[in-house]
């Protein structure tokens, strides 16, 4: 089913916004592509090749050991929009502070393209940087563009089951399979040009605003094993359908409320899972639910991070490292949008924290890595 895409989203309540910034409004729309394509002097190759999947675990696994982090940035919501963020939030944190991010995050979701630029994060993972990309999936469910859903108010007309390879080829089914053949060809792309994926789908599924999630409030949900199946589903088409042995699979939760459900009641298992993450945003730094996390034996991430509006600005960004260290491997900072200061950039201390000891920037993650 065809599906037009809006210039813009609505604003969830904590981050994943497909709305941006305090400077300039860029409109996210399949006639921006021109941001992407402004850079065009890519390296030749990668700085070093040693940063496949087993070695970036274990290298994650190292400075948790080391107490040490590295420094992470979402750069957009949509592929056609990463270049733009990556010069706003990261290129101009990098003049400010003498360095760049060790991470940069881009989404492949709110986009109805049919090619998905990956130029940016190519162009950071030759500079020797690491690379992670989260998936809002269209909603198959419904004939518009979203992403969010009431699950609990609307659970009578979500079926999980129906998007799994072997399921009947409804318009559901087509429309699911046929985005995921989209976004499986960009990863391929990435793993054609020696870049290995930090990969979030399906992520803050403990919620009830995305179309995969939670569909009871309490810990009385009942689709758990629809999400697991649905999670293993899109592994073993992406490795094995797609051959995409270049992704580090990331479960990512938000904290559990009491009408949220628990951060472990929807992880598919070991055999599926390669880091655990929590999307923490609020008023002051936190790590909520950090030791149910890490007794599921993963390395941990702080996969999104940022202030909530009494924070907006405030946020202290040294602190935000000095609490993470030792147990996180990464964070990854939001970015702002209109009235929201949430970026590295726009917050207290980033100077002082992108230059200190604890948290590994691009060009230090080649020295540590090796």
């Amino acid at each position: 089913m065809k599906k037009l895409v809006p210039l813009w989203g609505m604003v969830f309540f904590m981050a994943c916004t497909p709305s941006d910034n305090t400077e300039t409004l860029m409109p996210l729309n399949e006639a921006s592509d021109p941001i992407e394509n402004t850079p065009n002097d890519t390296p030749e190759g990668p700085v070093f090749d040693q940063r496949d999947r087993e070695s970036i675990i274990s290298y994650f696994e190292n400075l948790i050991a080391k107490e040490q982090l590295v420094v992470g940035q979402q750069c957009g919501d949509a592929p056609d929009s990463t270049w733009w963020y990556y010069n706003t939030y990261v290129d101009q944190l990098a003049d400010e502070t003498g360095r760049h991010v060790g991470l940069i995050g881009a989404d492949f979701g709110w986009f109805d393209g049919d090619h998905y630029p990956v130029g940016a994060l190519i162009d950071h993972w030759r500079q020797g940087g690491l690379v992670t990309v989260s998936w809002h999936a269209d909603n198959p469910f419904v004939e518009e563009v979203d992403v969010y859903w009431d699950t609990v108010n609307d659970k009578d007309r979500i079926d999980l089951k129906a998007l799994v390879r072997d399921a009947e080829k409804t318009a559901v089914w087509t429309s699911y399979r046929s985005e995921l053949d989209k976004v499986a060809g960009a990863l391929q792309e990435l793993r054609d040009a020696g870049v290995t994926v930090i990969w979030r789908p399906f992520h803050e599924m403990n919620g009830d605003f995305f179309w995969w999630g939670t569909n009871a409030h309490g810990n009385q949900q009942t689709n758990e094993a629809d999400y697991k199946a649905l999670w293993i589903d899109l592994y073993n088409t992406l490795r094995w359908d797609y051959g995409l042995d270049n992704l580090i699979w990331t479960y990512s939760v938000v904290p559990s409320e009491t009408w949220y459900a628990s951060v472990t009641a929807y992880y598919p298992g070991d055999d599926f899972v390669d880091l655990v993450g929590m999307d923490y945003y609020g008023n002051e730094p936190a790590f909520p639910h950090y030791e149910e996390l890490a007794a599921l034996g993963k390395p941990i991430v702080m996969s999104e991070s940022g202030p909530r509006e009494a924070g907006y600005g405030n946020w202290d960004m040294m602190q935000w490292a000095n609490l993470l260290k030792g147990k996180a491997a990464y964070f990854l900072q939001w970015h702002s949008w209109n009235g929201a200061k949430v970026a590295i950039k726009h917050n207290r201390n980033s100077i002082e924290m992108m230059n200190s000891e604890t948290v590994i920037t691009r060009d230090e993650v080649m020295t540590t890595f090796l």
